[in-house]
């Protein structure tokens, strides 16, 4: 698929047609697969049941969760349907991302729109909630999604949070089929408003980074790579999933798979333009420099030291923050003291 450069830099379009390439590639996580199996078993339980199931998925940023649902949508995709009487979309799977600081009615406007309704901008909280009712039995609607779910909360209130949760628990009571939330770990205040709430998402599934502990966790992130490097625009694999290599990789990401790709999209790049028919160390040396972190000013650069050990590194890494932290809060407390 990915001819040998033989040392002759790559030209634009077959630069692009590489990151391309690695910005579509999808590499489940052990969780991932087992939360398509339970999306799926939901999907078809629900349809016809007297009260059906609900499903809470959360985890930080960059470890898949929109990917994964997205990916469920994807199974059933939106079709034309023609009938004696009538011919419509049918949409079995409707995955919604909720607007920033959204408020009840903007979300009801949003899976609306989603819906194809031209006047989804149009009408009051209660006459939207009561549109995506009909659109739901005239779209042949089975599951509905809702990512991005923190931002119905975005604004920390009791009175939003009560706001929000009242009418998700309404929603997800009245349009009966199943309804998957799908957010950051602080959309998990919903429900410890609501404790009704609470309890019809009783099946709640986190999503973690990966794991770089026991011999089984680094087991399985070195497999993670294994399967990246097999699928990476160069002829000769990078061996990435090499132990020394791996806990590099692992100590820049924290086992976030977004970070890992975004390493490998822009070592990719530097190694193509260079000619190179593999990612190297260098590559992904030169890589990290165009990845900030903001969360971890203190991070080193791994790939350009030759003796590496992901403890000590993680501890100097640790104890830096602490200092920057303590240096923070005496220079607050000597600007106290100077103010009075």
């Amino acid at each position: 698929m990915f001819q040998s450069l033989n040392g002759m830099k790559a030209d634009f379009d077959e630069l692009k047609r590489r990151k391309e390439h690695l910005k579509a590639l999808i590499v489940h996580h052990p969780k991932y697969l087992e939360l398509l199996d339970e999306l799926e078993m939901m999907l078809h339980l629900s349809e016809g049941s007297v009260s059906p199931e609900g499903l809470y998925i959360y985890g930080p940023t960059g470890v898949g969760k929109s990917t994964l649902t997205q990916e469920f949508r994807d199974r059933y995709p939106s079709k034309i349907v023609v009938e004696e009487d009538r011919e419509y979309t049918n949409i079995p799977v409707l995955h919604v991302r909720v607007p920033p600081k959204a408020t009840n009615r903007m979300l009801a406007s949003k899976v609306l729109e989603v819906m194809g309704d031209p006047l989804h901008h149009k009408g009051t909280e209660v006459e939207l909630t009561s549109r995506i009712h009909k659109f739901v039995k005239n779209l042949g609607t089975k599951m509905i999604i809702l990512d991005e779910f923190q931002h119905l909360i975005d604004a920390d209130t009791d009175h939003v949070l009560a706001t929000a949760s009242n009418w998700v628990k309404t929603f997800t009571e009245e349009i009966n089929i199943a309804v998957v939330l799908c957010g950051m770990p602080e959309s998990v205040k919903v429900f410890i408003k609501n404790p009704q709430l609470d309890r019809r998402y009783c099946n709640k599934i986190e999503m973690e980074p990966f794991a770089f502990g026991t011999v089984e966790e680094i087991l399985t992130f070195r497999i993670f790579l294994k399967k990246i490097d097999s699928q990476l625009p160069f002829p000769t694999p990078a061996n990435l999933a090499d132990p020394q290599l791996a806990s590099k990789i692992f100590y820049i990401s924290r086992g976030v798979p977004f970070y890992v790709m975004k390493l490998m999209e822009e070592a990719t790049m530097i190694a193509a333009m260079n000619g190179a028919d593999q990612i190297g160390e260098c590559d992904l040396s030169r890589a990290l420099m165009k990845i900030k972190q903001v969360g971890r000013p203190f991070v080193i650069n791994p790939f350009s030291s030759p003796e590496f050990d992901l403890e000590t590194v993680m501890k100097a890494e640790e104890d830096a923050e602490n200092r920057y932290k303590a240096k923070l809060i005496d220079s607050k407390k000597r600007t106290r003291k100077k103010s009075t």
